[in-house]
């Protein structure tokens, strides 16, 4: 009963794919078994049906193998610097319709302050774009300053507004990526840390995701992403007592950043990544309070 009152409180609305239905049941059941996080959980199954991967989004972008493996070489990420020539209407209009949905979840004037900047020019979409591709999160923070707006807020709907068209791009470059070593702890696709990990099949080889693009790139396991520290009497994990084989935070006693680490098969597509994300929230809350974060 309680799963079916959440799905007619907080449905979207529209008609929903499988992959979005079933991420969407899976968010109902953590919402009921984790009342205190309801809130967030919630507002991600209302953001869903928005978030799904899309290939029409890919635009002109035009990259070759020599030309990826030269960005690589030289630790760039693939869409640093380019213009993908994403539509600013679409953009703007996503933008709007993320604002309005978050609204809907909160108690404050936050998300329509959010809107009214980019509806009267104050935010523009296409710088806000620039500034991702070209690694500016100083700039975007400025940004945010100047029209007085929650950072954590529009960095939280800038990547909500971002995800299906960047989702879509690394879908099509990572194939001509593969078998290119990436030693960093940013993404290779799109330059953005790290959102989760993942220790993978029976040989729990670690792997890192990309919060933006869903991008997958191998780790060691004995490595801060942050600060490139490998030292193990400086890394360790936090967890919940009987979790310890499927969630742990990794922490790093260097930079007190950490990434939440998870066990699955295979990788996660991006809708059961943004679950993922969701369903370990509990885990951010506790590396906050022991003193780790993540950076912006």
């Amino acid at each position: 009963m309680a799963v079916g009152f959440l799905r007619k409180w907080f449905g979207t609305g529209r008609p929903a794919s499988k992959e979005v239905e079933e991420a969407q049941a899976e968010l109902d059941r953590l919402a009921v078994n984790r009342p205190s996080l309801q809130g967030p959980i919630l507002l991600l199954r209302n953001l869903l049906p928005l978030c799904v991967p899309n290939p029409d989004f890919v635009s002109s972008l035009q990259l070759d193998r020599d030309a990826i493996q030269a960005k690589l070489t030289k630790g760039a990420p693939l869409l640093r610097g380019e213009n993908m020539g994403a539509d600013d209407n679409l953009i703007r209009e996503r933008w709007l319709e993320i604002c309005a949905i978050v609204e809907k979840h909160q108690d404050t004037k936050a998300a329509r302050d959010l809107a009214e900047a980019v509806r009267r020019g104050r935010l523009s979409p296409s710088s806000l774009v620039s500034d991702v591709l070209a690694g500016r999160a100083e700039s975007l923070v400025q940004a945010w300053q100047t029209v007085q707006v929650d950072p954590s807020l529009a960095a939280t709907v800038l990547r909500m507004t971002l995800f299906p068209l960047f989702t879509a791009l690394n879908e099509a470059l990572t194939p001509l990526r593969e078998g290119i070593a990436w030693p960093h702890g940013y993404c290779p696709t799109c330059g953005n840390w790290p959102l989760l990990g993942e220790f993978r099949g029976l040989e729990q080889r670690r792997y890192l995701r990309c919060g933006l693009c869903a991008a997958d790139w191998e780790a060691a396991r004995l490595f801060c992403p942050f600060c490139g520290n490998c030292d193990h009497d400086q890394l360790g994990y936090l967890h919940v007592e009987g979790e310890e084989t499927s969630y742990k935070a990794a922490t790093c006693n260097h930079c007190r950043g950490y990434v939440k680490m998870m066990s699955t098969l295979t990788a996660l597509p991006p809708l059961p990544l943004l679950v993922a994300d969701a369903a370990s929230l509990h885990l951010d809350l506790i590396a906050a309070e022991r003193g780790y974060a993540c950076p912006p």
